[in-house]
């Protein structure tokens, strides 16, 4: 089972207590983490350093950064009062941008961060930054909701079956061990759900042919069976005893769902009062890890539950630099255009 040992829990400069907050504390508490507490002050727009006459810019900085410091340490005596000690980190500069950098240079393996209400003018704000957050970041993401903040209701984590030339399966292996730690750690019931597609099934269904039609029912049938099957044997399949003890204790119920995944995951999110939706992105090269990072974007601006996101390091930094050149060349050109699982709900 994945075990977080190193958590960084990043707040607004203007935060009070947040829900975030406590969900990074149960899982301290559960895993025996180290909490960092980060805030992020933002540097000072070139434009708009010809205005300021009164003070320095650098006094300024300095002001804002000492102030959020203080803040934080504020809070810090409050979080060692109940037993748990923390580190402080204040960074100036973009935040995805400076996050990213301390959880590769410090070596955190999960970042929290607290996100405004659904729909509301902060929160679209707020949704490029998160964007180029998960993105951008090693290791996983929990945007907590203020609206949903994930401490009750489902936890849903959403696995994709590798494709026949794609072996590598380490992505789901990702998502099914940290969905299973926050289930363990907030005695929460945890549901794995699979969407998928036949193939080409629209065009063999407009021939408008009944026995065709038959054929295509069939085929629909074996591949949510073939499906169902690999589920089963990838949540159950265990590294440890350890792991085998923590799917027997959590016992998922599983789902296999016939649809796209950008419907099925908030419709089921819906369905089951889900207070988190567990994700991952492929940190891979090239834009499929792009694309497929937009499915978990568009799942997070249409659901108002908390949202974890986990993503598949590229093997090598040279990776991640074709990766964000890639990047950058798509934003160029784009145009507006059994007894632990009693029973799985297959749905077509």
């Amino acid at each position: 089972m994945m075990r977080f040992s190193n958590i960084l829990l990043v707040l607004d400069t203007d935060f009070c207590r947040t829900p975030a907050l406590d969900r990074a504390v149960a899982l301290v508490r559960n895993e025996r983490a180290a909490l960092t507490l980060c805030s992020v002050v933002d540097s000072i727009p070139a434009n708009d350093l010809r205005t300021i006459t009164a003070i320095t810019p650098a006094e300024m900085l300095d002001s804002a950064v000492t102030a959020t410091r203080n803040r934080l340490t504020t809070l810090a005596d409050e979080m060692s009062a109940i037993g748990i000690p923390t580190k402080l980190q204040v960074l100036v500069g973009k935040a995805h941008t400076e996050i990213a950098r301390l959880v590769h240079s410090s070596n955190y393996d999960l970042v929290i961060k607290p996100v405004a209400e659904h729909g509301t003018t902060r929160a679209r704000v707020e949704r490029r930054e998160n964007t180029n957050l998960m993105r951008h970041c090693p290791c996983p993401v929990w945007l907590v909701s203020a609206e949903n903040p994930g401490s009750e209701g489902a936890i849903i984590a959403a696995i994709d079956m590798p494709d026949e030339a794609d072996t590598n399966s380490e992505l789901n292996e990702n998502i099914l061990r940290v969905a299973r730690s926050i289930a363990l750690a907030e005695f929460r019931p945890l549901h794995v759900v699979h969407a998928w597609r036949l193939f080409g099934e629209g065009h063999l269904r407009a021939r408008g042919d009944a026995r065709a039609n038959l054929a295509v029912d069939q085929m629909v049938k074996r591949e949510a069976a073939k499906r169902a099957i690999w589920l089963r044997e990838t949540v159950s399949f265990a590294r440890s005893e350890s792991e085998r003890l923590a799917i027997e204790f959590v016992a998922p119920k599983l789902h296999v769902v016939k649809g796209l995944v950008r419907q099925v995951i908030p419709e089921l999110a819906e369905k089951l009062n889900a207070g988190l939706i567990v994700m991952g992105t492929a940190g891979r090269s090239g834009l499929s890890g792009l694309v497929r990072a937009n499915t978990s974007e568009t799942i997070l601006a249409r659901s108002n539950c908390s949202f974890l996101i986990v993503k598949q390091p590229d093997a090598t930094p040279e990776a991640e630099t074709t990766r964000y050149r890639e990047e950058e060349v798509h934003r160029s050109t784009r145009t507006a255009r059994k007894v632990l699982f009693p029973t799985i709900e297959t749905t077509w």
